[in-house]
C-alpha cells in the first residue's frame, strides 16, 4: 500500500455512517421547525460540522439557530440595551419542547451558554445519540452576521455561522471533496490526543483558505499540513466571513509543531511510493496517525485478504490455519462468495 490507498483507508474508516448523519439531520430539521413557530422569529439556519460535510464517526450533535426579530426586542444586543436573551431562550424552550416530544418521547431541553441544547435519549443502533445546538440569536444592524449570546460570560459575540457554511461548501463538486475529505482525516487526526491544541473550525478555516483545487488526498494534506503548520506560525487563522476575532488556539506552539510533524510524515510516505513498510512506519509514527493506522498485512495474510476479496479459494489446515488456495492435508473453505464476494469491505 501507498500513501494514497492508505490515507484513503483511514478516510474511509473515520467516515460518518449515511443512517447517522440521515437522523442528525432530520433532528435538527424538527427543532428549526419546532422554533419557527416563536412569535419573533425571522428564520431558521444550519451551520457547524453537519451543515458544511465536515463530521466524522460517531456523529455527535448537529449546530443551527434561531434568529429573532430584533424589531419585537430593541433592548436586546450591542446595538440595543445590551441586554441577554435569558428570557427569550427561555420562551423557546417552553414552546420547542412540547413539539418535539410528540416525535421523540424521552427529548430534553437543557440551557446552553449560546441558547438550547436538546438531546433526544433516543440511541441509534450504532450508540450514536446526535443532539442538537439551538443558538437564539440576532441580526446586527450595520454589520454583517449575527450577535450570537455568551449567556455563561454574560456578554454578545458576532459570528457568521450562515457564511461558514457557504464558504466550507463553495466550488465545484470536486474541490468541496477534497476539501471535506483533508477536514476530515485532519480533525480525526487532531483528536488522537487528548488535547488537539487546535478546534475544528480552525482546521476547517485552515484547510478553507490552502485547498484551492482538487486532488489526490495525499497531496492534498501534504499541501494542507505544510500550510497549517507555516501560517499559524506566522498568526492566528483569521474568521473566513472576517467577522469574528482570530480562532483562538490552546497551545499555538505546540499546534505548530504537531502540524509539521504530520506534513514531513505524509512527505515520507509520499518518497516511499509502494513500500508498505516504509509507509507505514511513516504514517503510524507517534503523532501522526498511530491510532488510526493499521498494521500492515503479513505476506500470508495478504494472500487471504486477495483471495476473499477476489472471489478465490480457501482451506484450512490441520493447524487451524486459514490459507489461500488449496494445499496438501487442508480442507477446502466453502465458496468465498458465502464471504460477500466482491462486496466485502477491506476499509
Amino acid at each position: 500500500m501507498n500513501a494514497l490507498t492508505t490515507l484513503e483507508t483511514i478516510r474511509r474508516g473515520v467516515a460518518a455512517d449515511s443512517s447517522s448523519l440521515k437522523e442528525a439531520r432530520e433532528r435538527l430539521a424538527a427543532v428549526c421547525a419546532a422554533a419557527e413557530v416563536h412569535r419573533d422569529a425571522l428564520r431558521t439556519y444550519r451551520s457547524g460540522s453537519l451543515a458544511s460535510k465536515f463530521t466524522n464517526r460517531p456523529v455527535a450533535d448537529a449546530d443551527g439557530g434561531l434568529v429573532i426579530d430584533r424589531r419585537k426586542h430593541p433592548s436586546l444586543g450591542p446595538d440595543g440595551a445590551g441586554e441577554l436573551p435569558r428570557r427569550l431562550v427561555n420562551d423557546v424552550h417552553r414552546l420547542i419542547r412540547p413539539q418535539l416530544v410528540r416525535q421523540y418521547p424521552r427529548v430534553r431541553v437543557e440551557t446552553m451558554k449560546r441558547g438550547l441544547l436538546v438531546r433526544f435519549n433516543n440511541p441509534l443502533p450504532s450508540g450514536e445519540d446526535p443532539t442538537v445546538d439551538l443558538v437564539v440569536a440576532l441580526n446586527r444592524v450595520d454589520a454583517p452576521g449575527l450577535w450570537i449570546p455568551n449567556l455563561d460570560r454574560n456578554r454578545w459575540d458576532p459570528s457568521h455561522p450562515e457564511r461558514h457554511v457557504e464558504l466550507f461548501t463553495a466550488g465545484w463538486p470536486t474541490l468541496r471533496q477534497t476539501r471535506q475529505h483533508v477536514v476530515r482525516v485532519a480533525k480525526a487526526q487532531a483528536k488522537q490526543f487528548a488535547d488537539p491544541a487546535v478546534c475544528s473550525f480552525n482546521i476547517a478555516a485552515l484547510a478553507w483558505e490552502c485547498i484551492e483545487l482538487a486532488e489526490p488526498l495525499d497531496r492534498a494534506l501534504l499541501r494542507f499540513y505544510e500550510y497549517a503548520a507555516s501560517s499559524l506560525a506566522r498568526h492566528l487563522t483569521k474568521d473566513p466571513a472576517g467577522v469574528s476575532a482570530p480562532i483562538k488556539v490552546s497551545d499555538r506552539n505546540l499546534a505548530v509543531t504537531r502540524f509539521r510533524k504530520v506534513a514531513d510524515a505524509i512527505s515520507l510516505a509520499i518518497d516511499a511510493g509502494d513500500d508498505s513498510e516504509k509507509v507505514h512506519d511513516a504514517l503510524a509514527a507517534f503523532g501522526v496517525f498511530w491510532k488510526l493506522i493499521q498494521p500492515p498485512l503479513g505476506p500470508e495474510a495478504a494472500a487471504v485478504h486477495e483471495a476473499i476479496s477476489g472471489g478465490g479459494s480457501l482451506s484450512i489446515t490441520t493447524s487451524g490455519t486459514l490459507v489461500a488456495g488449496t494445499v496438501s492435508r487442508s480442507t477446502p473453505v466453502k465458496s468465498t462468495r458465502s464471504y460477500g464476494g466482491h462486496g466485502v469491505h477491506t476499509a
